[in-house]
């Protein structure tokens, strides 16, 4: 399979088990908006200067959300942790040799970086719980990487990458689409969806747990849509560098449909037992509207390829023990 994406070594270890896709982030000839008309299949969205070349004026219709929405130009990769709380705040992941061996951030021997995240200047409020549940999770990238025959990522083992991890790891293209009482969110990562109920429903008291969880929205005004979700499975983590949860982790998501081509989105998290106060992970985070005729690239997770990979590497990664 023709692998075009540029990462880094420990994200690779994802990366290389899905369908080729050129990250938007590269740098891409003049007119590629102007390419995307001819182009019908396998697309790749444009550069963020594209969309601020073309951008519209046309004000946003009222409550509609329909369309294919592009993250990868403002960011949406967030390898190293959610844009409001990167886990590597202005660097790539960690490498060994980063640091000298007195460095105080260097952590337990044997790994990359540290095991929790005391040296990061700006991160999320951890309970007791939080930290310890932290530190049993070992990520291949941020501060807090290790070597790869010791990551623990569900992730690298194909297992789903859960809500609201979708939106705070490879968030590139998604395609809303609305019936009379649910809105259809489909996921470009992992070629995954999520239903989000909007016929009045109540969230359930105690759900059985879901990868991707319950979710219900309404509107609260013309332009904004809220959508509500508890009931996440505690095997998923919250972002790429192991940010935890449990079963009584809260999201809330804010769409804004500012404009015809811009679409806002903020993610709040709450879960008492892991954090002690509400954090915001995405605040305001900008989605483009991608052309109708846009053809989403397959980005599935192959388990055959994750353990040739594993083969490869020398220390073949071991799954983790279920819960």
């Amino acid at each position: 399979m023709l692998k075009r994406l540029v990462v880094s070594a420990s994200a690779m270890l994802v990366l290389l088990t899905f369908a080729p896709i050129l990250c938007a982030q590269t740098d891409q000839p003049p007119g590629v908006a102007e390419q995307l008309k001819q182009r019908k299949w396998n697309n790749s969205p444009p550069v963020k200067a594209e969309y601020d070349a073309k951008k519209k004026a046309a004000p946003a219709p009222r409550r509609d959300l329909w369309g294919l929405w592009d993250g990868t130009a403002e960011g949406g990769i967030q390898a190293n942790g959610p844009i409001e709380y990167p886990a590597n705040p202005g660097g790539s992941a960690s490498q060994a040799g980063d640091r000298p061996a007195d460095d105080p951030l260097l952590g337990e021997p044997g790994h990359f970086g540290q095991p929790d995240e005391r040296g990061i200047p700006h991160h999320p409020p951890y309970t007791a719980l939080g930290e310890e549940t932290l530190r049993a999770n070992k990520p291949g990238t941020g501060i807090r990487a290790v070597p790869p025959g010791e990551i623990n990522d569900p992730v690298d083992f194909c297992d789903p990458q859960g809500f609201p991890r979708m939106e705070l790891y490879e968030f590139r293209v998604v395609e809303l689409a609305q019936t009379k009482n649910q809105v259809l969110f489909l996921n470009q990562f992992y070629d995954n969806w999520r239903v989000i109920w909007t016929d009045g429903r109540e969230l359930p008291k105690d759900p059985e747990p879901r990868w991707n969880g319950y979710s219900v929205g309404k509107w609260v005004d013309d332009y904004t849509f809220v959508v509500d979700t508890v009931g996440m499975d505690e095997r998923t983590w919250l972002d790429n560098v192991g940010r935890p949860h449990s079963s009584d982790l809260h999201v809330q998501e804010v769409f804004h449909r500012a404009d015809y081509d811009t679409l806002e989105l903020s993610v709040k998290i709450e879960d008492p037992k892991m954090y002690t106060q509400p954090w915001m992970a995405l605040n305001k985070f900008v989605l483009h509207r991608l052309p109708d005729n846009f053809d989403v690239e397959e980005f599935f997770c192959s388990p055959s390829e994750t353990a040739a990979y594993n083969n490869v590497i020398g220390k073949p990664v071991t799954a983790p023990p279920p819960k």
